[in-house]
């Protein structure tokens, strides 16, 4: 059974670390981050993990175009384990991120993902500020990730104008979101969560017997967790074979095998 994390950084953000403990609730703490890929590379091995998909620090922190730039310097370091994602901006004032543009150099580069820092980049995620784009997104079935760490209206008025996008929620913090995501799964059959802030006892379990093990991918948004801690919550959650299958790694290729580029 193969394991890829879905969703890794590299690259140092500052000395302490946003962590997100519950909804509009961070803490900062000193953590240990992948400052290469090869650093990355090391806590996979350390955990057992196949690969991994992965973002860099400055996309969100400096510019997207500087940490999309620098995350496929570091996953050319070991393209057979890592997976790149590249961030995104409006098309209206950054042109590089016309569909006609972006999704070309995504398939020249093996980019299948994509992540959006609206609070950081300062842009509204919605039809007024980018239709040109997300409705593009949604056509290709390309996969956006999105961190309630930015606010949940946010994804829910995405949702509500891009009824069929493809989001990975990530980074929601250690408290039950069950209220929040649950009715994402009823709703959207194209909203899938990534494990990595899944550490409550029986939740892993409890989606899968509600909505299936199809809707969770294994992740652990390192550096926010260590990777051990969710896989081992996985591992852990008693769930059949065939579901663990599924989480660990082949919904995410089944996701991959779905972008139209």
């Amino acid at each position: 059974m193969r394991f890829i994390d879905s969703s890794c950084a590299i690259g140092y953000k500052t000395v302490n670390y946003e962590v997100v403990n519950h909804e509009n609730f961070l803490v900062r703490e000193k953590v240990k981050q992948a400052r290469n890929a090869e650093e990355l590379l090391a806590e996979l091995d350390f955990c057992g993990i196949d690969g991994a998909v992965v973002s860099h620090q400055t996309m969100a922190d400096v510019d997207p175009d500087y940490g999309n730039r620098f995350v496929m310097e570091e996953v050319a370091k070991a393209p057979d384990r890592l997976y790149p994602t590249w961030t995104i901006l409006p098309p209206v004032t950054e042109a590089q991120y016309a569909p006609e543009r972006l999704f070309p150099a995504m398939k020249a580069s093996g980019v299948k993902m994509l992540r959006a820092y609206p609070e950081r980049n300062r842009y509204m995620l919605s039809k007024v500020g980018m239709g040109e784009l997300l409705g593009e997104i949604e056509a290709a079935r390309i996969p956006l990730y999105l961190s309630p760490s930015e606010g949940w209206p946010m994804i829910y008025e995405v949702l509500k104008e891009y009824p069929n996008l493809t989001v990975i929620l990530y980074n929601y913090g250690l408290w039950s979101h069950s209220r929040f995501t649950f009715p994402l799964f009823r709703a959207y059959g194209n909203v899938y969560i990534e494990s990595g802030d899944m550490q409550t006892a029986g939740e892993i379990k409890e989606i899968c017997g509600k909505f299936g093990s199809e809707r969770i991918l294994f992740g652990s948004d390192f550096p926010s967790n260590a990777i051990g801690g969710p896989l081992a919550a996985l591992l852990g959650s008693g769930i059949g074979r065939e579901e663990l299958a599924n989480i660990a790694s082949l919904n995410l290729e089944r996701l991959w095998n779905e972008v139209k580029l």
